[in-house]
Parts: structure tokens; sequence; C-alpha cells
């Protein structure tokens, strides 16, 4: 938070919300990684920890110097990096399913952010 009163004002509160998000979810991930790729049909807890690992570091970066549009395009690959990984999940119940589901939704939520943000920097001539 040291540097994002260096972002431009318009993309400041997006910029701030997509931090915490990714730092909420990746810290999710690293904690219950076993119950996260159990509900969703992931097959190993390494992986979903990586992605929590990944998660964070985008997080932070964002929240530190997030008027860098690099962190943002950073945040945007660990994103699509989560989808080609759910992709290869196989979910056998219903249960899985609906986690699947809550994930994808969570993922197209920060992308659609990803994609406020940049235009709010490009915008403001970032």
């Amino acid at each position: 938070m040291v540097s994002l009163p260096k972002t431009p004002a318009a993309a400041r509160p997006t910029i701030y919300a997509l931090g915490l998000a990714s730092l909420a979810l990746g810290l999710i991930k690293t904690a219950r990684p076993a119950a996260i790729a159990e509900r969703t049909g992931l097959g190993g807890a390494a992986m979903v920890r990586a992605l929590g690992l990944r998660e964070m570091a985008a997080g932070a970066g964002l929240l530190l110097d997030g008027g860098d549009k690099r962190w943002l395009a950073a945040h945007g690959l660990n994103i699509v990096g989560q989808v080609a990984v759910l992709l290869k999940a196989r979910p056998s119940s219903r249960r899985e399913w609906r986690s699947l589901t809550v994930f994808y939704g969570v993922l197209l939520g920060l992308t659609l952010a990803d994609v406020y943000a940049a235009q709010r920097l490009r915008r403001a001539g970032r």
C-alpha cells in the first residue's frame, strides 16, 4: 500500500479490491488445499497450494505497486493458469460441480475487474 497512492485515483479502488481479494483467495488455497481439491474434483492439494501462492504474490504486487500494468498482466495470467488447471478437474458429484462453478464465477469476476482496472489505467495514461 506504500505506492498505491501512485495509482490513478480512478483505478485505485478496483486495484485495491483486486489485491485484497487475491490475498484472501490465495490464503484460503494455501491454508486448505486438500479441502479445495476434494470439493472441486482437482486431484492434488499441492497444485491448489501452488495456485494459492501465485494468487497471493499477484495480490501483494497489486497492493504494493498497483499502478504498474505488469502486475495486472501477472494477475490476469495467474487467472488463465487457474482456468487451465480447473479444466482438468473431474468432478464426480453434484457438490463438486457446484464448487467448481463457484470457482469459475470468482475467476470471471476477477477477470472482469482486471479488464476494468486496465482500462482505468489506460485512460489515466499509465
